[in-house]
């Protein structure tokens, strides 16, 4: 009795591990939820095989390596870009409106709302995403 008291204070902290999931797949809480209700639930007489339970963790490992792969990636991504928008500064670029019309003129600084980069264009700013064209800067 006392060893499954144990038991179920060690999973029960390690079963409430917020990840985000990505889309609609199983985060890793969701992964370490179900392994210690099969844990727990298991019959004890026919306890789970050594192996298996190397592979659940080794699974459990590989989707942990995956998240942190993906967070520096999803980084990378987002310092390219802000190095992109900077990189704008002082060129002549177009950008297109929601209303149908352009937005044209020398790029003067880079501005980020909401995680949405924005080029300052004159008095008005536009999103990066709507670029259409880059030219030159000013002589």
């Amino acid at each position: 009795m006392q060893v499954q008291e144990v038991s179920q204070s060690l999973f029960s902290s390690v079963g409430q591990t917020n990840t985000p999931k990505i889309g609609n797949q199983p985060g890793m809480g969701d992964f370490l939820s179900m392994l210690v209700a099969q844990l727990t639930h298991q019959n004890p007489l026919e306890p789970m095989k050594d192996s298996e339970m190397m592979s659940q963790f080794t699974q459990l490992n590989s989707l942990q390596e995956l998240q942190a792969m993906r967070a520096v990636l999803d980084s990378t991504a987002a310092a390219n870009q802000n190095a992109y928008a900077a990189s704008l500064i002082g060129k002549i670029v177009k950008a297109a409106r929601s209303d149908g019309s352009t937005l044209e003129g020398v790029v003067s600084g880079v501005t980020s709302e909401k995680g949405v980069l924005y080029l300052q264009i004159g008095s008005q700013k536009a999103p990066l995403s709507d670029v259409i064209e880059i030219r030159g800067g000013v002589q």
